[in-house]
């Protein structure tokens, strides 16, 4: 067994996709291949299940934690080598949605100025469109966003999250536990990130039961639409992930609405085809890609 071939497993595993993996690793998907074949066939199991989609199998479920232990060995003893080449700083230019600036990463970048206390991350945010732009015209290395295509774009998914109904503690629906779409249609809305997708699917149901929206603010900015929430001007529907403290510290309550769509939004690291990275991006780069088990779910 070798590096090459837990790396391959790792990211496959991330990625659930054998090019993507590749990609990450700047090898082919051929090569992927082999590592995987050769590891299955060192452990006598298969690690994956090759279908439709790629995933786990139970052999690879019970491989995952070691492997994850055995890379992340490799990397504390490659940061403590290459920390020394640091350590007159750095610059990352990185670009984020709100979501994933506000949610994301203030505790990764608190995580990795742990081992790379000198180096500088220059965040700049915006909406999906925005971070494409800035990552097309080279103003960030690379950037998060909603899942979005450019043909001189590759992407590496990094999380899921789900819109729900956010109401304040004291809302006359707090003992409720379940709700319809026409229960809401008296009360007054926070709207958020108007003409996007989740807000489309979200009209598009209350059209369909030829509900209204009672909307008193329209807002693209999620802090002051949680604002607006807490104020109790209205209710909204939001992503979980950006009121998860405030969820927490019973500020806000989440609220089932039982006909409104399961509305997930995708979110992933996008950067140009054939990007090279400077070695301190390439670093932080890879450090967002291995947190994946903090991110929402």
């Amino acid at each position: 067994m070798n590096i090459e071939q837990v790396e391959a497993f790792l990211y496959v595993a991330i990625t659930s996709s054998f090019s993507k993996a590749g990609e990450v690793l700047y090898t082919t998907q051929p090569t992927i291949s082999s590592r995987i074949k050769s590891l299955e066939s060192l452990l006598n199991c298969k690690l994956f299940d090759r279908g439709n989609s790629i995933s786990l199998t139970e052999e690879g479920v019970a491989f995952l934690p070691h492997a994850k232990q055995v890379l992340h060995h490799l990397q504390a003893g490659k940061y403590a080598v290459q920390r020394k080449d640091f350590e007159s700083g750095g610059l990352i230019n990185i670009s984020a949605v709100f979501t994933g600036a506000i949610n994301l990463l203030p505790n990764l970048i608190k995580e990795f100025n742990i081992d790379y206390p000198d180096t500088k991350v220059n965040v700049r945010t915006g909406h999906s469109n925005q971070i494409l732009d800035m990552v097309l015209n080279n103003q960030s290395s690379f950037g998060i966003s909603r899942s979005i295509y450019h043909p001189k774009i590759e992407t590496i998914h990094l999380f899921n999250d789900q819109m729900v109904l956010a109401i304040y503690p004291d809302h006359p629906f707090k003992s409720q536990k379940i709700i319809s779409i026409k229960d809401l249609t008296n009360e007054k809305f926070i709207q958020y990130a108007r003409k996007t997708t989740d807000w489309a699917l979200v009209q598009n149901v209350f059209d369909r039961l030829n509900s209204l929206q009672n909307i008193v603010i329209e807002i693209d900015n999620i802090e002051v639409a949680k604002q607006m929430v807490k104020n109790k001007i209205g209710i909204a529907i939001l992503p979980r992930s950006a009121i998860k403290e405030e969820l927490t510290r019973g500020c806000l309550m989440e609220l089932i609405v039982s006909d409104l769509p399961d509305i997930q939004t995708n979110y992933d690291l996008i950067f140009l085809k054939d990007k090279t990275f400077d070695s301190i991006t390439d670093t932080f780069f890879n450090f967002i890609l291995k947190q994946g088990s903090h991110y929402p779910q």
